[in-house]
């Protein structure tokens, strides 16, 4: 089964996201795979990538490619312009045949995006045109906190309108501003509201922590499997 792990932006949290469901996966006994197509503002290696590989202990199967990103680009830009920088065509014709290659090798693989569903990949293809292509569904990662209504309502709108069966939202408290603690009658009215208006289910709102843990979120994980079974089988 796979599905693609979307934010509303960049920021919100959809790195840790994908690695708390990674792990609770792995654990579950299911082989996990994560791959990234577009990596930006980084080194050689996708730092996305080493973060869910640091705390997934037994990501994937012995010897398996388990998490792995195809393009690394070091300008932190949005794909198509860190491309171009740096001299490089992204290819989506070499993004499936990355896709396809995993897709049947494990039992869960997820494909973590690159900012929000509408950025451009190239000048003329939309990274959730992509994902639309290869029939993928979606689970959006989005902030706890007080904007999230707008820009979550936009994500699943623009998923909806492309066909695009949206799984669930996660609310998610490692998001930009992680100052101060939101207000919970903000939180409540915000799960509240984005069901309401989108009739998709917030799976959850993941606390905030300080490092990976994965037991404290095992009832949205389990939400989301649930989700995947009926919305992406």
């Amino acid at each position: 089964m796979e599905f693609f792990v979307t934010g509303t932006g960049t920021g919100v949290g959809k790195t840790f996201v994908t690695a708390l469901l990674s792990r609770m996966f792995v654990e579950k006994g299911l082989s996990t795979a994560v791959q990234k197509w577009v990596s930006t503002g980084g080194r050689a290696e996708a730092e996305d990538i080493e973060f869910i590989v640091r705390h997934v202990p037994g990501l994937g199967p012995a010897g398996g490619a388990c998490a792995r990103a195809l393009y690394c680009l070091e300008f932190p830009a949005s794909p198509h312009l860190a491309a171009e920088m740096e001299g490089i065509t992204i290819s989506s014709q070499d993004i499936a045949k990355f896709f396809l290659e995993m897709r049947d090798k494990f039992d869960i693989l997820m494909v973590e995006g690159a900012g929000g569903v509408m950025v451009p990949l190239t000048r003329q293809l939309l990274l959730i045109d992509l994902v639309r292509e290869l029939g993928l569904c979606a689970l959006v990662v989005a902030a706890v906190g007080l904007g999230t209504i707008n820009h979550t309502l936009l994500t699943i709108e623009a998923l909806e309108h492309r066909g695009i069966p949206c799984v669930g939202v996660v609310l998610n408290s490692q998001g930009l501003d992680t100052s101060s603690e939101e207000h919970p009658a903000i939180v409540e009215d915000n799960v509240r509201v984005i069901e309401e208006f989108s009739m998709v289910p917030v799976l959850g709102v993941v606390p905030r922590m300080e490092q990976i843990a994965h037991k404290a979120v095992a009832e949205i994980g389990e939400r989301v499997l649930e989700r995947l079974h009926g919305v992406c089988a």
